[in-house]
């Protein structure tokens, strides 16, 4: 007689989809140890904007407020991946865990023989990843702020560029509330999306939301006044 032998069926594979843009969904997991360090690490889906914070305790009260941190920044994600979550066990995600887990810790393995401790070579990291090319051949700080960041290595071989007088040029500046169109690099080509101004990061980085609800940040010259818009009615302020 053949005994018959029970088997589990395989979980189904979840199946991510691309993200719009910039910090839609990101996900949150740990790697390490490291130096004596757990690595909470929070990768951006869209950007590949990559967070990397040492810390000998994973408790949730460390994690939500460290979150709570990240989202001050750069406003809340409509969708939060925890490798803790059942519905996220999925051969996707930990191909996703281990890949980035690995990238990370070889890199920080690399600077093991050099001065300086465990926050000043996560800075490194950091720097490496954020400023390196992801499959859109555009870098994280490029898909994340609309521009390429000026990094400690780029000041130190690269001149100041000459700053010349140019006659006509419009000063402007927007402020909260204003409509405005805003590029779109989620899709190919120059598309401009509407939205409207919720916050002003700094001199030249605004925070956009667009008619549909995405939450964008960028650099004033990714941004226009809305058609039939001049002035300081609403709109932007021009000097």
């Amino acid at each position: 007689m053949t005994a018959l032998v029970w088997r589990n069926p395989k979980a189904p594979i979840h199946h991510w989809k691309s993200p719009a843009g910039a910090w839609q969904r990101i996900h949150v997991f740990f790697a390490g140890p490291i130096s004596g360090f757990q690595l909470l690490i929070v990768v951006d889906a869209f950007s590949k904007w990559v967070e990397i914070i040492p810390t000998k305790t994973t408790t949730s009260s460390f994690c939500t407020q460290t979150l709570d941190e990240l989202f001050d920044t750069f406003g809340f994600p409509y969708v939060l991946v925890s490798e803790n979550g059942r519905q996220f066990v999925s051969q996707e995600f930990e191909n996703f865990l281990t890949n980035n887990g690995i990238t990370i810790k070889k890199a920080l393995h690399k600077l093991e023989g050099e001065s300086g401790g465990i926050l000043h070579k996560v800075r490194t990291v950091k720097t490496l990843l954020r400023a390196t090319p992801v499959n859109s051949g555009n870098s994280p700080y490029m898909l994340m702020f609309g521009r390429q960041i000026r990094t400690r290595l780029a000041a130190k071989i690269r001149a100041r560029p000459k700053s010349e007088p140019r006659l006509g040029i419009i000063v402007r500046e927007f402020l909260p509330g204003s409509r405005v169109q805003a590029r779109n690099y989620s899709i190919p080509g120059s598309k401009w999306e509407f939205g409207r101004v919720t916050r002003r990061l700094g001199n030249l980085h605004y925070q956009i939301e667009t008619e549909d609800g995405r939450i964008w940040i960028r650099h004033l010259d990714q941004l226009l006044p809305a058609p039939g818009i001049l002035g300081n009615h609403g709109g932007g302020v021009y000097t």
